[in-house]
């Protein structure tokens, strides 16, 4: 087992806002920041068992910080232990209080704009949906793989050849709650899609309309 680059890129993020706290240099380019890798890549040296752990902090602090200031003492703590593996920052002086993810999941309602993986990858595939009665299956997969960003944190998403937007780098997509800023990143592929058919169906998007189908996957 070995983390996915969508929990890498999470955890690059942290480290990042953390770095002067936990006493990382951090090179002008975050890509090429060596602090950074020697970390990752004693991550990835970790037991399965303890990889499982990390994938589970992350994602519960995606879930968390989706609620503003509500959960900052457990974001708190989810960082201390997250570091603390890691082998920074010290020990957790604070057990973290038992939060499960389908009680996280209730906190979906409470929030404004809290998006599972799951739905914005249907969402995706609805859009393609509408495009593939114009222009079919093969076109449409390349349409979605040319617009991708070339971002390391989309090597997770591949796309079938039946035009399918996938990620398999979880079991279940519908635990993965998404921040703010990966939700932007996935609608800038989605507007770079939509941008592509309209190239050739210029009333693309009237389309999506007429079918209920949005634009966005932030509204």
């Amino acid at each position: 087992m070995s983390l996915t680059p969508m929990t890498r890129y999470y955890i690059r993020r942290l480290l990042a806002e953390r770095a002067e706290s936990l006493g990382l240099t951090v090179s002008s380019t975050e890509d090429h920041s060596q602090a950074f890798a020697d970390q990752l890549a004693r991550l990835e040296s970790l037991a399965a068992t303890k990889l499982a752990e990390i994938d589970l902090i992350v994602r519960m602090h995606q879930t968390l910080s989706r609620n503003g200031q509500t959960y900052n003492r457990y974001l708190a703590n989810l960082e201390q232990k997250l570091f603390a593996i890691m082998g920074l920052g010290g020990q957790v002086c604070e057990e973290l209080t038992e939060i499960t993810l389908p009680q996280l999941e209730e906190t979906k309602g409470t929030a404004a704009k809290v998006l599972t993986l799951a739905e914005v990858l249907e969402h995706f595939n609805k859009v393609g949906d509408i495009a593939q009665k114009y222009l079919g299956k093969m076109i449409v997969a390349n349409y979605w793989r040319g617009t991708r960003p070339h971002s390391s944190w989309f090597a997770d998403f591949t796309v079938t050849n039946e035009a399918r937007v996938v990620c398999q780098s979880y079991q279940s997509t519908r635990d993965v709650f998404l921040s703010e800023e990966q939700l932007k990143h996935l609608q800038g592929w989605l507007e770079a899609f939509i941008r592509q058919c309209q190239r050739v169906l210029p009333q693309f998007t009237k389309q999506l309309q007429k079918a209920g189908v949005r634009e966005t996957v932030l509204a």
